[in-house]
């Protein structure tokens, strides 16, 4: 019922400060909504019905957390004593890095992944490549995290999956993932530091995460999004009180609230497009390449994903259009919860309209195209990864 009211005060945030967007943001703005527009006046000359509500509330879950996660930064600072200590560096931060930010995003999602990029931009500058890393390590968690949206999607699209079944698949091409993760970038990470896995750092997002898991058994009706952007503020607020800092929430407020403008015009231009392109897909004619769905064909649908993906489209639109499609053929269903989950992850770190990548270009000024090309590497590899994991299950299944 409420949704409704905080889309048009995030539209209207957003118009207001029409005048205050930068170039590049106001131009990629107007460029993905002018696309998004353009596809669902289509899809209405073709019968389609209007999503008036889905365009109100676009992407409005994703800048509630957004939000949210921004309180973490009062807290999010080590200790005294933790200041005069070195982080790790080298190939132990690498590996430090690596670790934590997988943990703690299957865990926390998106949060964890802006809080270790805080960290990192203390000591040193989040580049292209920096922002690659992250990314590429956050994506992966799609491939088993039960409290990611991907396999919550998933699940509504093929409800006969075996959750477990599939996961015990995700995690080990998981764990190869961060293997090859660390190959690629230990010879630049040499000279780096990189995220501690102890300290004032691991329990922020401790506290997170257990407040995360708590609430999600509590209530498992609300999206792990909604949950994150209703307990961060309130560990950021406690915190705060028992420190005697209360008074830096109103200029927080008042400061980098109120100059999310750019982050807030992208997101919502961003879920218009998303939506426009997955009402014209949803017109056009359907059509299969194949009569049977085994690993071939589920390397085959990632593969199409991922291109798709590439120019700019929401794994979440094609997953819907897809779907009803591929049911036909009767699949097993575990195998294609396992592409959708690998199209979901891999996707979103080369779309650079994707809510991972515009995040990174919102918080520290690297185009979403940039990272999206730093990607196309490493997403490769894991192509190929997950294309060996499906044969797997499929010779063992």
């Amino acid at each position: 019922m409420l949704y409704p009211v905080a889309g048009i005060l995030l539209w209207g945030f957003a118009l207001a400060s029409f005048s205050l967007l930068a170039r590049r943001s106001l131009i990629q703005s107007m460029v993905l909504i002018s696309i998004g527009l353009a596809g669902l006046t289509y899809s209405l000359f073709e019968g389609a019905s209007a999503p008036f509500f889905q365009l109100i509330n676009s992407n409005t879950n994703l800048l509630a957390m957004l939000a949210a996660v921004s309180f973490l930064s009062l807290i999010a600072t080590p200790s005294k004593q933790s200041k005069k200590r070195q982080p790790p560096a080298g190939r132990k931060g690498l590996i430090s890095t690596l670790a934590s930010g997988h943990f703690f995003s299957a865990i926390i999602n998106m949060s964890a992944l802006l809080i270790i990029a805080d960290k990192l931009s203390a000591r040193r500058q989040v580049d292209t490549r920096t922002a690659s890393l992250l990314t590429v390590n956050f994506a992966v968690c799609a491939l088993w995290s039960p409290f990611f949206a991907a396999m919550a999607y998933t699940l509504s699209l093929v409800p006969n999956m075996d959750m477990l079944t599939v996961m015990s698949v995700g995690v080990p091409m998981g764990l190869i993932s961060l293997v090859m993760l660390y190959w690629l970038h230990q010879e630049p990470e040499v000279k780096l530091t990189g995220y501690p896995l102890k300290g004032r750092s691991l329990v922020l997002p401790a506290l997170l995460a257990v407040a995360v898991i708590i609430a999600h058994e509590i209530w498992p009706m609300l999206a792990i999004t909604q949950i994150i952007a209703i307990s961060a503020p309130v560990l950021v607020v406690v915190v705060l009180l028992y420190e005697g800092r209360a008074n830096q929430l109103h200029l927080h407020i008042c400061s980098r609230l109120a100059n999310m403008h750019n982050e807030m015009m992208l997101f919502l231009a961003a879920g218009v497009f998303a939506i426009g392109l997955g009402a014209l897909f949803k017109v056009m004619p359907p059509w299969l390449p194949f009569s049977h769905y085994e690993a071939v064909e589920a390397c085959l649908t990632l593969g199409f994903c991922l291109l798709v993906a590439r120019l700019g489209i929401h794994s979440i639109m094609i997953m819907a259009v897809i779907a009803p499609l591929l049911l036909t053929l009767e699949p097993d269903p575990n195998l294609l919860a396992m592409t959708f989950l690998s199209a979901w992850g891999l996707g979103s770190a080369i779309n650079p309209v994707s809510g991972t990548l515009l995040a990174m270009q919102g918080n520290y000024n690297i185009k979403g195209s940039h990272i999206a090309r730093a990607n196309s590497l490493p997403i490769a590899l894991l192509y190929g990864i997950n294309c060996a994991g499906f044969f797997v299950y499929s010779a063992l299944a």
